[in-house]
């Protein structure tokens, strides 16, 4: 890859987006790791930003790998790890806006996208994560089948957190986890809207990722 190629700046510009993604979430997580300790996996939105500093690690390694010429695309497995983790990232950005800065009281949204550790965990780790996964890491293209598989750290997730809940083993964190103090039903609607909504998220994700180029098979 020794002439300057549209894929070749793809390449760069994905290197540096992930290299930064991977150096916001080490100093975040540390001070996320300072205040909470090990129940900060307890969070969905610190969840999906571990699993993002790993994938945004292994795209920026093999895409740099692929501009020194030891490769010619990041692997399937790769982009699948990115694509996964950019849909967890896009859940938390979209449940911070609609959900919780709205109930968070004046000045919620400038708390809940600005302040401290969020800033990178609700809002730049969003959506620089959206930005290089749609418009810089086209190749391999994920089949069709893969929309379900970047679904799977969501429902495990709420499969997990649900059970704790209902097992008086912790309470949320998010105020529509609180299954002892809303009717059930709103606790299966809250599931419905936020799983429903999470795999919208990945078709539509890798919908606009195939853009502009050839279809998969």
């Amino acid at each position: 890859m020794n002439e300057y190629t549209p894929q070749k700046k793809r390449l760069q510009l994905s290197f540096l987006i992930n290299l930064i993604i991977v150096i916001m979430e080490i100093i975040t997580l540390a001070m996320s790791a300072s205040n909470y300790g090990f129940t900060l996996f307890r969070f969905y939105t610190e969840d999906s930003n571990i699993f993002a500093l790993i994938a945004c690690s292994l795209c920026a390694y093999y895409s740099l790998k692929c501009l020194k010429g030891h490769s010619s695309a990041i692997p399937l497995w790769v982009k699948t790890a990115k694509y996964m983790a950019t849909c967890c990232l896009t859940v938390t950005f979209v449940v911070v806006v609609c959900v919780l800065a709205p109930t968070a009281g004046p000045g919620g949204y400038q708390m809940m996208l600005l302040q401290g550790s969020m800033l990178v965990h609700h809002f730049l780790g969003p959506v620089l994560a959206f930005i290089s996964f749609v418009f810089l890491e086209k190749e391999p293209l994920l089949p069709k089948k893969y929309s379900f598989y970047a679904l799977i750290p969501t429902l495990i997730y709420a499969v997990i957190i649900l059970i704790l809940n209902i097992s008086h083993l912790i309470v949320g964190p998010y105020p529509f986890l609180h299954v002892y103090e809303q009717p059930v039903y709103i606790t299966i609607l809250w599931c419905i809207i936020i799983i429903g909504g999470a795999y919208i998220f990945t078709i539509l994700l890798r919908h606009l990722n195939h853009m502009g180029t050839k279809k998969s098979q």
